[in-house]
């Protein structure tokens, strides 16, 4: 008899605007530099347990200004930045459609997560979202995870909603991960709820 795998918490990160600094229409592998606060912040989650996935959105390569190629370079050139910091991301996932497509993969679809988890089960109650947009949260409340928004990227713009909605709210990945660990301590970028 085959022992079925134990869900474990996942930690589901967007990544430009929230791992690394947006560009709009990122392509080029020199160009990529993390946030501040990432590194600090993706390291305690691990250490805690989360197993980190990224899930973004790329819609570049629908609209023909990206290629799959550009996007996996950037990705390889993420992960050898996160390695040298002793961060390794579990999982890397994308949508390459255009907005209006209606595909099951752009977030807030759930279809990124559903592969995420063909890979490990994932512990939907113990596991959380971050990201800058409102996509991005929405995506982790509709599949009843926690939620968070950082202000880096285009976070700063829906920071009036996601108060709204209870959802909390910090200038970076470490702040979020304090918060989410319960060994949050009030600084400037203090998180709200």
């Amino acid at each position: 008899m085959t022992a079925v795998p134990t869900p474990v918490p996942h930690a589901f990160l967007d990544r430009d605007g929230t791992i690394i600094r947006e560009e709009h229409y990122l392509r080029d592998p020199a160009r990529v530099a993390l946030e501040t606060g990432a590194v600090e912040g993706l390291r305690r989650l691990a250490c805690a347990g989360f197993r980190l996935v990224v899930v973004s959105n790329q819609s570049g390569i629908g609209r023909g200004l990206l290629t799959e190629a550009d996007v996996a370079a950037v990705n390889a050139r993420l992960a050898a930045l996160l390695a040298e910091n002793g961060v390794k991301i579990a999982s890397w996932h994308h949508c390459p459609h255009e907005p209006d497509l209606g595909c099951a993969c752009r977030k807030p679809a759930p279809g990124l997560f559903r592969a995420a988890e063909a890979l490990c089960p994932v512990d939907w109650a113990h596991s959380i979202m971050v990201g800058d947009k409102l996509s991005d949260v929405e995506a982790g409340l509709a599949l009843d995870m926690k939620a968070a928004l950082v202000t880096t990227g285009h976070g700063h713009r829906h920071v009036s909603w996601a108060r709204t909605a209870g959802v909390p709210v910090a200038g970076g990945l470490d702040d979020i991960a304090a918060h989410f660990l319960g060994a949050f301590s009030p600084t400037p970028k203090e998180v709200a709820r």
